[in-house]
Formats: C-alpha cells, sequence, structure tokens
C-alpha cells in the first residue's frame, strides 16, 4: 500500500454505505474526495506526488474538471509553476459561460487531474473540450482510480489514465 493510499484510508475518504455515483449506479463504499482535498497537509502531499510527474518542459496547462479537481489542479500548478485551468462538463455554465476557465492555447500540451476516476467519462469529456480548444492531451493523472472501467475507456479514447491509488476488483473499504 502506497503512502497516499495509506493516507487517503486514514483520512475518513473511503465510506460504507448505499451511494448513487455521478454515473448513476449504485456502490457499497464511496470515495469522498473533499476529506483528502480540503486537509491541507493531505492535499500537500497529494499535489506533491502529483507534481514529481510533471514538468514545465513537457506541460504548459494543468486542467481538470470542475468543481471536484480544482484544489487539486490549484495544489499542482502553485507546486509546478504550471499554469492551471478548469473544464466545465455537462451543459449547465453560469458566470461567464465559458466551457473552460483558464487559457489553454492551440499546441498547449495538457496534463489532467482529475480526483477519483469510476468509469472515466468524466475525463474523456475533459481531453475532447481541451482537444476541441487546440490543446494537446498528454498525461491523464487520477488520485483514485475506483477500478471500474475507466483505464479502459480512457485507453479507447486514445489516453492513458496515471492513477496515484488504483482500488482493487472486488475493493472492500
Amino acid at each position: 500500500m502506497s503512502d497516499i493510499e495509506r493516507l487517503i484510508r486514514e483520512s475518513g475518504a473511503i465510506k460504507r454505505g448505499r451511494f448513487t455515483l455521478s454515473n448513476a449506479e449504485l456502490t457499497d463504499y464511496y470515495v469522498d474526495k473533499y476529506a483528502f482535498e480540503t486537509d491541507p497537509e493531505l492535499l500537500g502531499q497529494i499535489a506533491d506526488q502529483i507534481s514529481q510527474l510533471l514538468s514545465p518542459e513537457t506541460i504548459d496547462v494543468l486542467a481538470g474538471p470542475t468543481l471536484g479537481a480544482v484544489p487539486l489542479v490549484t495544489a499542482v500548478s502553485l507546486e509546478t509553476g504550471i499554469d492551471a485551468a478548469y473544464v466545465r462538463n455537462g451543459e449547465t455554465h453560469r458566470g461567464t459561460q465559458a466551457r473552460i476557465e483558464g487559457t489553454i492555447g492551440k499546441g498547449n500540451r495538457v496534463a489532467i487531474v482529475e480526483d477519483v476516476s469510476a468509469t472515466g467519462q468524466t475525463i474523456v469529456e475533459t481531453a475532447r473540450l481541451i482537444e476541441e480548444t487546440g490543446g494537446v492531451t498528454e498525461r491523464v493523472i487520477a488520485v483514485v482510480d475506483r477500478n471500474e472501467g475507466a483505464a479502459s475507456l480512457v485507453s479507447d479514447a486514445g489516453y492513458e489514465l496515471e492513477p496515484l491509488v488504483q482500488l482493487p476488483d472486488g475493493f472492500d473499504a
């Protein structure tokens, strides 16, 4: 078990019960990203580990889907000095109505940072929006992969999912 996995477990982020995921599927456990994203020490350690995977020489912009990945992207941006952008998926957009907050220019090399992946649909939608703006998705990093098909869907879309923690099949919280 990695240090990050141990810290996430100790934070109480993995909850038992009956939960509905964003894809409307029911599950017996839930990975509460806010338990690790609102703890400055744990968020800092996660950001440090992600930062070690990235370099301003190979990545121009860090991007993540709102709302959950915003703290992660911000923390990694502060750690690396790489610009940040936030991608609004779905149909509802407020404020400026922009699908992407921050700047992703044509040819910019982008690393997507996600908190928890299940099916991978949010990651793929995020990558498509980035590419519609002219950006190039170079890396896809998730803090936790629930191991429920995200790696396969992301791979089928032409990317590689790089989780810090991958929960095993038949995971028992």
